[in-house]
């Protein structure tokens, strides 16, 4: 079950589904295409027409599950609720779920049950020292809440500051300078493509966020992700472990495919019935790979909704086209399909081809892609939560000679460490030119910076020469 706030029961209201939230509203016929409407709970009332929303269909500015905030006495928290709705409006058209908005409602009415029970206004900062205002008041109280860290104690007065912002924006008698001590600051750091300066704003209401630990000896930095490549030994006890019994087949292609493609999780499970069907009729590259295009139109996710070009191995294809035709799989399409209908706000059915490859018994999605019509419509969505459960069932079963702080996204590092392995002769024999394995390396990992590459080039040398130290020393062993 998830956590409820019982504080947040009847104050924070979460409206299923709004239609028609960003169209303007008249008390007369203004444009040929408006929609006659009449207002509820008030009896017989004089027709209004909403105007629709340029550019956007119906669906499109229907919001599902947005919050509604009221005050102790059952009245609506008018300029919060502008608030959230201002938020929503400037969302892409299309893409605008409320995940965020509903966890900055819970935030702001926080801070507004903290004023009531202190008995004083959210919004009367008339007091003469900071420290009698109420969000000075309010920091002050998170500050001693020990089970918040600093970094949560930011998001909650973050998300405040923002509300009154906005008050500001839309009130010019409301002093902004009362709420909290705002300075700008200019700060440099070294980017991808050398120094870089800007300035950033500095508020008073923060706690000194925990600093981001150095690289540790052996990961590389893969687009704001810490990951390491495992050896070829701790590769040997990895595969001879998922090629036991005890692994499902859905387990072991979620794996298989990382390693072999070097995807992320959000790509590999978003893999629809309609790339299977395209991969068992390709053409089969030079390198005994298909090439399968994902990212922006096709249906499947990637980091930053970049176009990618992945090379599927001819016998992970093969597989993945054996898997798909399994009775299981079938059933677990069939409960998918039934369930998709019951979800609020969605047409009833679903095109085959857009059955997700990778389903669970009960025909639920381990991940939910951008492109789902679903994905705006329910509360909560899945992330890819599986690759957590398989790396916990893996942990529980290897030796300890296997890496204890194993993540699913080490098998991405691995499959780039495993092709560097194999450039490596390539390289020797001069059929490849120094730098080439640099470029077929960040291409394969679609890497948008060739600095990350290099960086990962590094770890590999550092890889390869340490097991060069340790086959010398053993036959040096050997020979003794």
């Amino acid at each position: 079950m998830s956590y409820v706030n019982r504080k947040h029961e009847g104050r924070l209201v979460l409206i299923s589904r709004f239609p028609n939230a960003f169209s303007d509203i008249h008390t007369f016929p203004a444009f040929p295409n408006e929609i006659e409407t009449h207002l509820e709970g008030v009896g017989v009332s004089k027709p209004l027409f909403l105007t629709p929303e340029v550019g956007a269909s119906v669906s499109e500015s229907t919001l599902h599950h947005f919050p509604y905030l009221f005050h102790r006495d059952g009245s609506p928290w008018y300029e919060a609720n502008s608030y959230l709705y201002s938020i929503a409006r400037n969302l892409p058209v299309g893409n605008r779920p409320t995940d965020d908005l509903r966890r900055r409602a819970s935030k702001l009415l926080d801070y507004l049950i903290f004023c009531e029970e202190k008995d004083i206004s959210w919004r009367d900062f008339s007091g003469r020292r900071p420290t009698l205002r109420p969000t000075y008041r309010y920091f002050a109280h998170l500050c001693s809440q020990a089970q918040r860290s600093n970094d949560v104690i930011n998001q909650y007065t973050g998300a405040i500051y923002s509300l009154f912002k906005f008050i500001a924006s839309t009130d010019n008698t409301f002093d902004l300078d009362r709420v909290d001590t705002v300075r700008e600051v200019k700060v440099s750091f070294e980017g991808i493509y050398g120094r870089h300066h800007k300035t950033v704003v500095k508020r008073g209401q923060t706690k000194p966020s925990k600093p981001k630990g150095m690289l540790s000896i052996g990961f590389v930095m893969d687009e704001g992700e810490q990951l390491r490549p495992l050896t070829n030994e701790e590769l040997k006890i990895f595969i001879e472990e998922i090629d036991k019994d005890c692994w499902s087949p859905t387990e072991r292609l979620i794996l298989r495919l990382a390693l072999l493609t070097g995807a992320r999780k959000q790509t590999i499970l978003t893999l629809k019935l309609r790339h299977v069907n395209y991969l068992a009729a390709a053409t089969l590259q030079n390198d005994q790979t298909f090439k399968l295009y994902v990212g922006p139109g096709t249906g499947v996710d990637t980091k930053r909704d970049q176009p990618q070009v992945l090379r599927i191995p001819q016998g992970v294809a093969d597989e993945i086209v054996i898997y798909s035709k399994s009775k299981q799989v079938i059933s677990r399409r069939e409960k998918f399909s039934a369930r998709y209908g019951l979800v609020e706000g969605v047409s009833a059915g679903v095109d085959s081809n857009d059955h997700y490859l990778f389903l669970s018994d009960q025909g639920g999605s381990y991940y939910m892609a951008r492109n789902d019509p679903r994905y705006n419509v329910v509360s909560s969505r899945p992330t890819g939560q599986v690759t957590d459960t398989i790396c916990r069932k893996l942990l529980s079963r290897v030796s300890e000679k296997f890496p204890r702080d194993f993540t699913y996204h080490w098998l991405r590092a691995t499959f780039g460490y495993q092709l560097y392995q194999r450039l490596q002769p390539l390289l020797a024999a001069g059929v490849i030119q120094p730098g080439e394995e640099i470029s077929i390396i960040q291409e394969r990992m679609h890497h948008r910076h060739r600095e990350t590459t290099e960086n990962y080039l590094k770890l590999f040398r550092m890889h390869s020469d340490r097991l060069r130290l340790q086959e010398l020393y053993e036959s040096k062993l050997m020979g003794g």
